[in-house]
Formats: structure tokens, C-alpha cells, sequence
């Protein structure tokens, strides 16, 4: 009982230690060697130490880094409204459409004209006169308020274009943004497994020298070592990419890198698909073609209207006779019923191509959304089975093994493909989790995307 008591006290102890900052910047190759030495004389010591070791470095606790610079997800969308190209392009279509208002519903500018009679060209001189001319065009009534109507009805599809490219770009930056803490954690996860091996590799070589492993258990370890350098190269390699694509996204903004910052947290949605689907009709994608349709339906009625006539009012003032200054009045003879009828039929084509990009707009919306929601909700099963189920027994086979290997019932090699299955559970659980991220981003525009 004495010496039970001890071990656990010790185990305690190395636990302690080995979560503190001191003992995470003073852990050595020489240091472990060291201490081998004086665990080599029990075997129950060896293993408990074994085991919080493996513990710590499995269950995926970092090592200290060098402080870094911080991209919050909240910034990054600061930034993306800020310089994202689709972003600032659409609020452009906005000022475009405002200018083309102001020249749709503005008066048609007036006209001067000066004329001078009485030219002899040659012949004896006669009494010469110029007269000043003012005319102003007049449109029937109705015709610039419907073209301010097709103006403002622009401007209001145009806004609701931009909420629609805000939606879909948010949902890009948190996706590149996911992708990028997923390569963040996976990478610090490989270096902590990394740090393990290293310190495994020189207990091995002094058990090795003691004559109690095989000198194969250690090039076993140096090849599990060499395999995991190679996946940190790769992942290192992908990291970068999806950090360019994230500051790409975010216009270029990004002049360093930074680290991002997720709470690995699995958090279910919380919303059923009744009420997703009932969001989903307020979009404003749908309300941009709702304005497209309403836009065309203007531009028939002033089709329409072409037919009717126009209004000319003309003042003239004459410079000899002074009292025959008068006025006049004209009216346009609009003939061409088959521009008429043209103009009509591209309008209603037009407003029917809106209808049916609507239509099936809001079907797609509905589709995508169903299938999103179906993807989350088998991934939050696959989650609740990693958290609940999955995670736990394999740290339980991980400690059988490290016990069985300590009474030397079971060999390195078993011992070794233990750390791989747990290993492979864990980056199988990471991965799902960013995965559950992706669609929870996914599901804001879905159906809404090329």
C-alpha cells in the first residue's frame, strides 16, 4: 500500500510538471535520459511515467510558441467589407445606378438657335434681320416618373445585390478562415506528436542499451519520426496556400501573417429546417430579382407609352421687328408602332426571364438548404459518437497498451500502431469538427453559390 501510494504521488507530481510552462521549456532529450535512469530500476514508475507522458502529448496540449500577431474572425470580416474586390465592385453598381437615375428623370435640355435673314450673296444689299430662338421639349405626362421609377428600382436591386455578395464573401472569409485554423491545429498537433518521438527515441536507445528493447523498436521510432516531419512539411505547405487565399478574400489587406483563433468547441446548430427555410424567403438575393421583375415590368409600360406624343414650346424674337416676337407649339407624330411593339416584347421577355430565375432561385435555395442541413446534422451524430464514445476508448487501449508493454506482454510494435490509432481518431475528430464549421458557413448562402 506504502509503495502504491508513492506512485501516485509521483504520477500526480509528473503530471503537475508536466503542464507547467518550466517544465514544458526545460524537457530535454538529456533530461529524460536522466531521469530513465533512475525510473530503469521500476518498472511500475516506468510506466506511469510512460503513460502521462503519452497522455499529454495525445490528447494534443502545445507546446509554448513564440507570441504572434492575432487574426480574429471578426476582423477579418471588418476587412473583407473594407477591400474585398466583389464588395467594393458592388457598391460601385449602386453609384452607377444613382448616376443613371439622375439622367432619367432629368428634363430634356432646352434649345437656342440664332438665324439671320435677309443674305444678298452678291446682289444688291436688302434689309437684313436675326432672329433668337428658344425651344423646349415637353413629354407627355407620365413618361420621366416611370424612367425615375426604372432608376430607383435599379438602385434598389443593386443595394439588395450587395447584401447578397456581403452574404456570400462572409461566408467565403469564414470558410478560408476554417481552413486555415484547421492546417493551424493539425500543424501544431504534428509538432507536439514530433516533440513526443523525440523524447521516446532517446528512452528508446537507453532501454536499447540497457538490453531490454531491440534495436528495431528504435528504427521504428525514427521512421514514425521521419514520416511525421514529411506530413509537417505538407501541412505547412497547405497552410501557406490557404493563408493566401484567406488574404486574397480580405483584398490583399494582410500584409504579415497571423494566427487565427477558434474555440474547438463542437456546437450543434441550434435551428430545425422549418426555420431556416422560413429565413431563407427573406433573403435578399430572392428581393434583388423580386426588383429585376418589377424593373422590367416598368420598362414595358414606358415601352407603352412611346406612342404618345411629345410637346415642343418655342419662343422667337426677332431684332428688326421688335413687336413680331411670338411663340409656337408642335407635337411629336410617333409612327413607329413596330419600335413599339418591340421595345413591349423585350420588356416582357426580359420580366419573364426575371420571374423564372426567381422561381428557380427560390426552389435551388431550398434544395441546397435541405441538403446542407441533412450534412450537418450526420456530422453532429459522427461528433457526439467521437466525443462520446470513440475518443475515450481509444485513450483506454492506449494506457492497455502502455501497461501491457511495461510487463512486457506486448510488443513495441504493438504499442505503435495503439499511438497511430489514436493518432488517426483525433485528426479524424478534428477534421469533422472543421468540417461541421464549414457547412455551419455553408448553409448562410446555400443555394446561392456557382
Amino acid at each position: 500500500m506504502e509503495n502504491k501510494a508513492t506512485c501516485l504521488t509521483l504520477e500526480s507530481l509528473w503530471f503537475k510538471k508536466l503542464n507547467s510552462n518550466l517544465f514544458r521549456k526545460n524537457l530535454s532529450r538529456k533530461n529524460i535520459f536522466n531521469l530513465c535512469q533512475f525510473l530503469f530500476f521500476s518498472p511500475l514508475l516506468s510506466y506511469l511515467f510512460l503513460s502521462v507522458l503519452l497522455w499529454s502529448f495525445l490528447i494534443g496540449f502545445s507546446p509554448l510558441q513564440a507570441e504572434q500577431k492575432v487574426l480574429t474572425l471578426e476582423e477579418a470580416l471588418d476587412l473583407a467589407i473594407k477591400a474585398n474586390p466583389e464588395i467594393l465592385q458592388a457598391k460601385q453598381e449602386i453609384e452607377a445606378w444613382r448616376g443613371r437615375t439622375w439622367q432619367l428623370s432629368s428634363w430634356p435640355s432646352p434649345e437656342i438657335t440664332f438665324s439671320r435673314e435677309g443674305l444678298n450673296f452678291g446682289q444688291k444689299k436688302g434689309e437684313e434681320e436675326v432672329n433668337f430662338n428658344l425651344y423646349q421639349l415637353i413629354e407627355f405626362p407620365g413618361k420621366r416618373a416611370l424612367r425615375r421609377e426604372f432608376g430607383q428600382q435599379g438602385i434598389e436591386a443593386a443595394i439588395f445585390r450587395l447584401e447578397t455578395i456581403k452574404r456570400i464573401v462572409f461566408s467565403q472569409v469564414k470558410k478560408a478562415y476554417y481552413q486555415v485554423a484547421l492546417s493551424q491545429e493539425t500543424l501544431n498537433y504534428y509538432r507536439t506528436l514530433s516533440a513526443f518521438l523525440e523524447e521516446s527515441l532517446g528512452t528508446a536507445q537507453f532501454r536499447y542499451e540497457a538490453g531490454e528493447v531491440s534495436f528495431l523498436d528504435i528504427l521504428r521510432l525514427e521512421l514514425e519520426r521521419l514520416r511525421l516531419q514529411n506530413e509537417i512539411i505538407q501541412t505547412e505547405k497547405e497552410t501557406a496556400e490557404k493563408w493566401a487565399n484567406l488574404s486574397l478574400l480580405l483584398g490583399g489587406e494582410l500584409k504579415e501573417k497571423r494566427e487565427v483563433v477558434v474555440d474547438l468547441k463542437f456546437q450543434p446548430l441550434n435551428r430545425s429546417l422549418e426555420e431556416l427555410l422560413d429565413e431563407a424567403k427573406k433573403r435578399s438575393s430572392l428581393a434583388a430579382l423580386n426588383q429585376e421583375v418589377k424593373k422590367f415590368q416598368t420598362q414595358g409600360k414606358i415601352a407603352s407609352k412611346s406612342l404618345l406624343p411629345d410637346f415642343r414650346l418655342g419662343f422667337f424674337y426677332p431684332s428688326l421687328r421688335i413687336n413680331s416676337w411670338g411663340f409656337e407649339i408642335g407635337t411629336t407624330l410617333p409612327l413607329g408602332r413596330a419600335w413599339q411593339k418591340g421595345a413591349v416584347a423585350e420588356a416582357a421577355a426580359q420580366q419573364k426571364q426575371a420571374e423564372i430565375a426567381l422561381e428557380f432561385l427560390a426552389q435551388k435555395i431550398v434544395a441546397s438548404i435541405t441538403t446542407v442541413f441533412n450534412r450537418i446534422r450526420s456530422l453532429e451524430r459522427r461528433l457526439e459518437l467521437f466525443e462520446q464514445t470513440l475518443l475515450k476508448e481509444a485513450r483506454s487501449m492506449l494506457n492497455l497498451a502502455i501497461s501491457l508493454y511495461a510487463q512486457g506482454k506486448a510488443g513495441f510494435l504493438d504499442l505503435l500502431d495503439v499511438y497511430r490509432l489514436n493518432r488517426e481518431i483525433y485528426l479524424s475528430y478534428l477534421n469533422t469538427l472543421f468540417e461541421h464549421y464549414l457547412a455551419l458557413a455553408e448553409i448562410e448562402v446555400a443555394g446561392e453559390l456557382e
